[in-house]
Parts: structure tokens; C-alpha cells; sequence
């Protein structure tokens, strides 16, 4: 069945930065919303309080989204964007497996590994990724601010014959509201250099707990960050990818463009919440090993955020 493109009806799955943040712009344009929750806490909220969008030029605006929370189900929809991190994806699955079949999907995981989980619930025909480059952190349930530029990615995993309408739709409806959007042909080689980027910046900010910019404050967190991108390097290249100085530069100017922003990871650390450790500097280490190319740096950086994550160092409130 063809998806109608007539009228876009957008459910943000996630109630964090990201899912906030498109949520906000998208409705701020006049685009219909529903965010879907893991509370019914923060729900009731937004409903009743509206969500607040701190915008890069200082203004601050209140837009009306509809929400609910996870556990009534997915609204009916014809487009959904999956903002959650990795962790929360394998209990979302049961429910994406009822959304419509005229329905498309997309999904803004970092780190890899999600393709597979969706595609074992959905048509070839629903899946589609994003990779976004924007900054943003989320202040309240209901309050979320803009702190830098960047790209967003839309496409298939892999090339597809055709350009999906409704994709295609709200990408044209995305650009027109203001965010720099992009069809892809293929999306695998972008969330590759994206993989690149989150373990170098993620776990870093989150291990030292400072903001994207400043790893480019010391020398000695730049030449870090160049020795475990050139461990990754090597096993991209496994895969097929090549990777180069122009991906070097792109990380540089990602920490630059989103300099106040803190990861989403160092967030997580601070709450004492999961992190996607797993599925970015763990996939490269799985990778690796695949392949028999050593990667000890960013296995110690796994083993050094998961243990973090355990023993609730940096929680927030926590007694110095």
C-alpha cells in the first residue's frame, strides 16, 4: 500500500533531547505532533503545560503537541520518528510491529545495531534512518534547547531503486520549516563516519565530564581523540568504508558547531541511565575482533563507562 502524503501526521517515539527538539521545530512550523512518552508523568505535562524551545538566536517559544505515554501504545500515525537511545529500542518492538503498513519509520539511534532490530518487526518498505548532527539538552519534561547547527540525514540503509514519497515528502516539508534536511541514497555510509564521531566525542565528554568543546581545549584530548580515530579507522576500512582526513575535519567541526552541548551520553552518565557505550565503542570492539585488528583504546573506553555507569560516579547530587 502507497503512504499518503497528503498530510503528514508525525509521532515522536522519546521524550529526550532529540525527540524534544524535533518535536518543537516540527510543531513550531505548524506541523501536527504527538510524542510518545516513557512516562505518564511527563505526558500529562506537556499536555497541559505545552513544550518550551529554547532557539539558537535566543528566543524562547511555547508550541502545543499532543502526547501520551508508551504504555497506551503508538498513535495512529503515518510517520514515526524513534528518537529513544539503543537501550530502549527491543521494548518499543512488540508495538512497532503494529503500526500500519503504509506507515514509514525513522530511526535516529546512534551507534549500530537498530537496523537489524527493525527490520526483524517491519517491511524492508517501512525502515528508514536518520543521522542528525544537531545539538540539544533538554532542560525539564518540558523544556528543551537548540544548542547547535547541523545536518540531518534521511534515507533507506542501503540504496533502494525508488525515492519513498512520504520520505521524500518530509524531507521537502523539513527544509521548508527551517532544518537542513537531506535525502540519502544510502544512509550506511553516513551512520558509519556518524559511529565515528560518537566514539570519539561521546565517551570522552562523559569519562572527563566537560562539553563537546572543550576536547579541543588540549592538546592532549586531541591527539586522544586522533589515536582512537585511527583505531576506528581500520576497522571501517573492514567493513568497506573508507575513511579519511575529510571525516577528521567533520568530527572537528561537529565538536566546534555544538561546543556548549553536553553528549547524550555524559547526560546519561550524570543520571545514572544507560548509556549506548554498547552499541558505538562496543560495536567497533566487536568489530575488531572480527577482523583481528586490535582496538584497546576504545575497549577501555567501554569498560571505563560502563563502570562509571555502575558505580554512579558523576551522578547528579551525588556528594563530593
Amino acid at each position: 500500500m502507497q503512504p499518503d502524503t497528503s498530510a503528514l501526521q508525525v509521532v515522536v517515539v522519546g521524550g529526550g533531547s532529540v525527540g524534544l527538539l524535533y518535536a518543537a521545530r516540527l510543531a513550531l512550523a505548524g506541523q501536527s505532533v504527538t510524542v510518545v512518552t516513557r512516562s505518564s508523568l511527563q505526558a500529562n505535562q506537556l499536555m497541559e503545560q505545552g513544550l518550551w524551545l529554547h532557539s539558537l538566536d535566543g528566543q524562547k517559544n511555547r508550541v502545543n503537541v499532543q502526547a501520551q505515554p508508551i504504555a497506551d501504545g503508538l498513535p495512529e500515525g503515518n510517520l514515526y520518528l524513534l528518537t529513544v537511545k539503543q537501550p530502549d529500542l527491543p521494548s518499543l518492538l512488540p508495538a512497532l510491529a503494529e503500526i500500519p503498513p503504509y506507515a514509514r519509520v525513522i530511526a535516529l539511534q546512534n551507534g549500530m545495531g537498530h537496523q537489524e532490530l527493525l527490520a526483524s518487526v517491519l517491511e524492508d518498505a517501512q525502515c528508514y534512518f536518520a543521522i542528525h548532527t544537531e545539538g540539544a539538552r533538554r532542560h525539564s519534561a518540558t523544556e528543551v534547547e537548540h544548542t547547535g547547527t547541523g545536518t540531518l540525514r534521511v534515507g533507506p540503509w542501503q540504496e533502494k531503486a525508488d525515492r519513498d514519497a512520504l520520505i521524500d515528502a518530509f524531507v521537502t516539508w523539513a527544509v521548508d520549516a527551517g532544518i537542513t534536511a537531506l535525502y540519502e541514497k544510502a544512509i550506511e555510509p553516513h551512520a558509519w563516519r556518524k559511529l565515528l564521531a560518537n566514539a570519539l566525542i561521546n565517551p570522552l565528554t562523559a569519562l572527563f565530564e566537560i562539553p563537546n568543546g572543550a576536547l579541543l581545549d588540549s592538546s592532549y584530548t586531541q591527539g586522544l581523540m586522533r589515536d582512537l580515530f585511527n583505531e576506528a579507522v581500520e576497522v571501517a576500512a573492514f567493513s568497506g568504508q573508507k575513511i579519511g582526513d575529510p571525516e577528521w575535519q567533520e568530527i572537528v567541526a561537529i565538536c566546534r558547531n555544538t561546543s556548549r552541548n553536553l553528549s547524550s551520553m555524559l547526560q546519561d552518565v550524570k543520571r545514572q541511565k544507560p548509556t549506548e557505550v554498547q552499541a558505538i565503542n562496543g560495536y567497533l570492539v566487536k568489530r575488531g575482533k572480527e577482523a583481528g585488528i586490535p582496538t584497546p583504546l576504545h575497549e577501555t573506553l567501554l569498560r571505563v563507562i560502563l563502570l562509571k555507569t555502575s558505580m554512579g560516579i558523576g551522578k547528579e547530587g551525588r556528594r563530593q
